[in-house]
């Protein structure tokens, strides 16, 4: 049997890399991946918007484009969604979720050319609202959105890089 296996993925390693990929990605159940953003005013409130696909508020942001990188993804969102410029601060954070097997990159951003956050409007018909709460006092969230939420709390507080939902210190 070990032998019928090495020789399998001997075999496989033949193959041309984009049937190895195209083969992988058939296999393997398929994920989402997603970024959100973190805009906080001098005050310590955080922007939250209001999906009209949604039941509740969230942290803004969207999948990630074929091809693109999770911060252009949440600077285009911002854009897209809100009409606003935001710069990236520092690295990304990743919160992998097992059970709905979708990757979010949490990311720290700052207004640009300082905008005035109370000016903020919505610029597409997927949002339905915009607002600034605190983050530990916000409006009705679903609970996809209050743990990805906790998440963003820690990971704003100098928490790891790294988080994987339903470890035990999460």
């Amino acid at each position: 049997m070990v032998i019928l296996k090495r020789s399998a993925f001997r075999s496989f390693g033949l193959l041309p890399q984009p049937f190895r990929r195209w083969l992988i990605r058939t296999i393997r159940p398929s994920w989402t991946a997603g970024s959100v953003a973190i805009v906080e005013r001098d005050d310590g409130r955080w922007l939250f918007v209001r999906p009209v696909y949604r039941k509740g508020w969230t942290l803004p942001g969207g999948l990630v484009d074929k091809g693109e990188h999770p911060a252009a993804t949440a600077v285009r969102e911002m854009q897209e969604e809100l009409g606003i410029r935001v710069e990236i601060v520092g690295g990304g954070w990743v919160v992998i979720d097992p059970e709905h097997r979708r990757i979010e990159t949490i990311f720290r951003v700052v207004l640009a050319d300082d905008l005035d956050p109370d000016s903020i409007e919505i610029t597409t018909v997927e949002l339905s609202g915009v607002g600034w709460f605190h983050p530990e006092e916000t409006p009705e969230l679903e609970d996809e959105t209050r743990e990805a939420l906790a998440l963003a709390r820690q990971i704003a507080g100098g928490g790891p890089s790294l988080r994987v939902k339903g470890d035990d210190d999460s």
